[in-house]
């Protein structure tokens, strides 16, 4: 029975429906679980969510570095498969794998090897930087983890299944849910570890999700299985997937280092404006999660479609993606603006000051949403027609415009000043997005062909 979705043969819109849900679920679950964490780790106090938030950056660069692998990867390997060549396809799923794993060692070495340099840098205190140093060590743990699993699901969506990697990370997403409570504040015969317990429940449900990936691709999926245990890894196929992969990586990266930055303007406000970011940032997932979900199937879709030549196909995909991800922009901006006072309740239920704080985060992050979505969704048309430069560029460009404007409107706006910067560069980023895949159609001799 094959599970893949016809990306070449199907109505376009059914296709880009049939790929977007499971992995809009995904977002949403994941979504739904780090909401979740945050409230729990809460409930410790400000201190353990402030030292959650501080490890959360080099979580962000891990997914960063993983970007390497699975975005070339992934893209090699949607046209690979459109052009219906079988050993091109096993060959680049086998180098994604190998580099994959390569990269996660290499990352847990340097992150272990300078986790106090990186703790002491934001100067909060000794309470929070021990809260820290005990949740990174145990996070680094399942680096290898972290990395293949996304590897592992974007070989399935490259193909055109994303219903599968959706009810795997289901299960392990509700594996470190339930594990959540148990492990932070000791029910039954299960200590109470605090943020440590956070910590192993997300390295358990991690080697859980790996496991499962490994049995449906013995049991289920030849092709895959056999990209695996038989064939050789290219160094053509890895040097081209580094080549492809490593922009986004840097784009990403780039992000999370800047946003190292601006929360170390932050801590200079407190810890209060720390905790805020980090549940903010929780919640206002709830667009750019998702919306990163449909970039994935756009980017198979336009991927398969134009590997094998199919231009016209191509055009509808990004005419019904770019549909799909402005919704996602619009409904997000009136959620965050309609109940931002009611979501921050949730989590810091008894701090007022706290409350008010993250309600004015949320107003200012929600004026960009929609042009947030619009990046998002572009990015993911640019990666299917190989073009991984002009989005990374113009992302890193005004990431690191952050920086400045931030200096210059915390000195009238204070904490606020931040934010501020942040939703500015949002929207410059998805309309110079526009403006330039604009340019790229217009100027490409195979959509003037077709």
């Amino acid at each position: 029975m094959n599970r893949n979705v016809d990306l070449l043969n199907d109505d376009i819109r059914k296709s880009l429906i049939k790929l977007t849900i499971p992995l809009a679920l995904t977002a949403f679950i994941q979504m739904a679980y780090n909401l979740v964490d945050a409230a729990w780790i809460g409930r410790i106090g400000t201190d353990a969510v402030a030292a959650a938030g501080t490890v959360g950056f080099l979580m962000w660069i891990s997914q960063s570095v993983v970007l390497i692998p699975k975005i070339g990867m992934g893209i090699y390997t949607s046209q690979a498969y459109g052009r219906e060549n079988k050993k091109d396809t096993m060959q680049i799923i086998k180098s994604g794998v190998l580099i994959a794993i390569f990269l996660a060692i290499i990352y847990t070495i340097i992150v272990l090897a300078f986790k106090n340099t990186y703790i002491s840098f934001y100067k909060l205190g000794d309470v929070v930087s021990q809260y820290a140093n005990d949740y990174l060590v145990i996070i680094s743990i399942g680096f290898i983890f972290t990395f293949l699993n996304p590897v592992f699901s974007q070989i399935y969506n490259s193909l055109g299944n994303s219903m599968t990697p959706f009810r795997i990370n289901a299960f392990g997403l509700i594996i470190n849910l339930i594990l959540d409570p148990f492990l932070i504040f000791g029910i039954g015969i299960f200590p109470e570890l605090g943020i440590k317990g956070a910590a192993i429940a997300t390295v358990f449900a991690n080697i859980f999700v790996s496991l499962l990936f490994t049995i449906d691709i013995f049991l289920h999926d030849k092709l895959i299985k056999e990209a695996i245990l038989r064939e050789h890894s290219n160094k053509k196929w890895i040097y081209r997937i580094i080549k492809l992969g490593t922009p986004s990586a840097i784009l990403n990266g780039f992000h999370a280092i800047i946003t190292i930055i601006l929360n170390k303007f932050m801590a200079g406000f407190g810890p209060a404006p720390v905790a805020v970011y980090s549940i903010g940032s929780q919640i206002e997932s709830i667009s750019w999660m998702t919306t990163e979900g449909v970039q994935v199937a756009i980017s198979s879709l336009v991927g398969q479609n134009y590997g094998a030549g199919r231009i016209e196909r191509v055009k509808k995909s990004i005419k019904e993606g770019l549909t799909v991800v402005s919704l996602i922009g619009i409904f997000a901006f009136f959620f965050l603006f309609v109940f931002r006072n009611e979501l921050f309740k949730l989590f810091v239920p008894n701090d007022q000051s706290t409350i008010a704080l993250g309600g004015k985060y949320l107003l200012i992050l929600s004026l960009s949403q929609f042009f947030m979505a619009i990046e998002i969704g572009i990015t993911g048309i640019f990666n299917g027609l190989s073009d991984t430069r002009t989005p990374s560029t113009i992302g890193n460009v005004w990431n690191l415009m952050r920086v400045p404007m931030s200096l210059i409107f915390m000195r009238f706006f204070g904490v606020l000043g931040v934010w501020i910067s942040i939703t500015i560069s949002s929207i410059f980023k998805g309309l110079l997005n526009i403006v330039f895949l604009k340019i790229k159609i217009l100027n490409s001799k195979e959509f003037k062909i077709s």
